[in-house]
């Protein structure tokens, strides 16, 4: 009988590794904007608990020198940022969806299980016994049933067959995927084809050593980004002036950097007012802060959305 499964996909530890650093970019579009903030509160804080910034209103130092190296700080996170937001992200997005495709291509033949019937092959059905995994995959007790219609059929001899199945055995196979194109190349060894012909009296049987056969898959389903964001920034600005959606994740990517600095500089009047200099009061301080910003921006998505 024919079971469905789902078909196991398994990657190699260094491409697993890969995706994971390609999540990095977006992650610190969110965490750089964050740290800026942490360590302004925490830096400024500190010093306003020891008494530092009364002791440099003292000597005439003005706290509006302490912005420079601020502003210095958050354009470093803001250029940090930028880079991720603008450059680094589109391209992983791209890059991830690539790869996610390819593991999905090359996964062909870990789809087939043993003693069990495939049928994701067009007009054929195939049952292997025994899979045997190694740098190529070879297949034990192969049956392959061909129902493709007789006109279109290759023919294995002169006379024209009937509409019976054509049937194919083989001791072993070994299978070779073609992620390009979306098929398995087979090698059969040791096996025979059997065929029944337009007259239902006539039987044709023929055995081979070796035989190559091409099984093409269906086209499996694409994993595909959100619309614009695997977009590099420059094709992006073109887009935007034609489309919302586009215009909305450009103002997005220049939204992330700028929260450095505008993060920074609302932090420097808090961390210089404080009177505590524990990390526990930054902390808070900064979660509500990162909040309030980051709510902000998914409520004015939501609102530019609707036009």
């Amino acid at each position: 009988t024919s079971r469905n499964r789902y078909p196991t996909v398994a990657a190699p530890a260094a491409t697993v590794g890969y995706l994971f650093l390609l999540v990095l970019p977006f992650v610190l579009t969110f965490t750089i904007p964050v740290g800026v903030l942490v360590g302004v509160l925490l830096g400024l804080s500190r010093m306003s608990s020891d008494g530092e910034i009364i002791a440099l209103r003292a000597a005439g130092v003005s706290t509006r020198r302490l912005m420079t190296p601020v502003v210095v700080f958050a354009l470093i996170g803001t250029a940090m940022t930028g880079a991720c937001s603008l450059w680094l992200s589109p391209w992983a997005v791209r890059e991830t969806i690539r790869v996610l495709n390819q593991i999905a291509a090359d996964q062909m033949t870990a789809e087939i299980q043993p003693r069990v019937f495939a049928e994701q092959f067009p007009n054929k059905t195939l049952y292997v016994g025994d899979v045997i995994s190694g740098p190529v995959i070879r297949w034990r007790n192969v049956f392959i049933a061909d129902m493709t219609p007789p006109a279109q059929r290759k023919r294995t001899t002169q006379e024209a067959s009937s509409d019976a199945p054509r049937i194919t055995v083989a001791t072993e196979a070994l299978a070779v995927p073609d992620s390009e194109h979306n098929s398995i190349q087979l090698r059969l060894l040791n096996g025979s084809s059997h065929e029944v012909g337009k007259d239902l009296e006539r039987y044709f049987n023929i055995r081979f050593p070796s035989l190559d056969q091409l099984l093409e898959a269906k086209a499996p389903e694409e994993q595909r980004a959100k619309a614009f964001t695997g977009l590099d920034t420059g094709p992006l600005r073109e887009e935007a002036k034609k489309s919302r959606d586009a215009d909305i994740e450009l103002q997005r990517r220049f939204s992330l950097p700028l929260a450095c600095l505008l993060l920074a500089l609302v932090g420097l009047p808090l961390g210089v007012s404080s009177r505590k200099s524990g990390k526990s009061a930054a902390f808070v301080t900064t979660v509500f802060l990162a909040f309030l910003y980051f709510m902000a921006q998914v409520s004015l998505i939501g609102l530019a959305k609707q036009g």
